[in-house]
């Protein structure tokens, strides 16, 4: 079976600040015409931000599309041309006031594959140093240190519910466990 669907028109719906909306139209593998509404999202570094003594730096801000207050690893979403990397040191300081002396992409995940384009590049921050936060103007968070099994609890409760903060803390903690990561 060949997996592959091929695009015969492309239609913009909506033009957004963080977003694009397309309609596409493709032709399937057995032929058959069918629709696809895509998102176009230009990606976004996420940044797993862990301590010396094992603690990580969550945020925490209101979520209006979930309407709650969401616990996160701080992310943001790629300037056009922005190199991931950049992104993440730009977002860990704005976010929560720390610099990193290094930081290592761990993993590339694709958040929505169904209806959406967003690519997320996730990187473990270490060797930090604590500055101060600047947000966004329309930006409402504050940050905060977390023990890792605190994190790890909250994800099981299901305190914590974003996906790519899920992700990254267990995947950070299986770098913890196989020795892959040492702090």
């Amino acid at each position: 079976m060949k997996y592959y669907e091929r695009t015969i028109k492309t239609e913009p719906i909506y033009e957004g600040s963080i977003f694009d909306i397309e309609k596409l139209t493709v032709e399937l593998p057995n032929g058959k015409i069918t629709y696809r509404d895509v998102i176009r999202n230009p990606g976004a570094s996420v940044i797993v931000p862990i301590t010396e003594d094992g603690h990580v730096i969550l945020v925490k801000q209101y979520r209006k599309p979930i309407e709650e207050v969401s616990l996160e690893i701080p992310a943001g979403k790629l300037d056009h041309g922005e190199e991931p990397i950049q992104c993440a040191a730009r977002e860990l300081k704005e976010e929560t006031g720390y610099a990193a002396k290094k930081l290592t992409k761990i993993m590339t995940l694709h958040p929505a594959p169904a209806f959406a384009d967003e690519i997320l590049h996730i990187f473990i921050a270490t060797g930090l140093s604590l500055g101060e936060a600047c947000p966004d103007e329309d930006e409402f968070i504050h940050s905060g240190k977390y023990k890792l099994d605190e994190v790890i609890n909250m994800i099981q409760d299901g305190t914590i519910k974003d996906a790519k903060t899920v992700a990254g803390i267990l995947f950070v903690a299986r770098m913890l466990e196989t020795g892959d990561l040492k702090l």
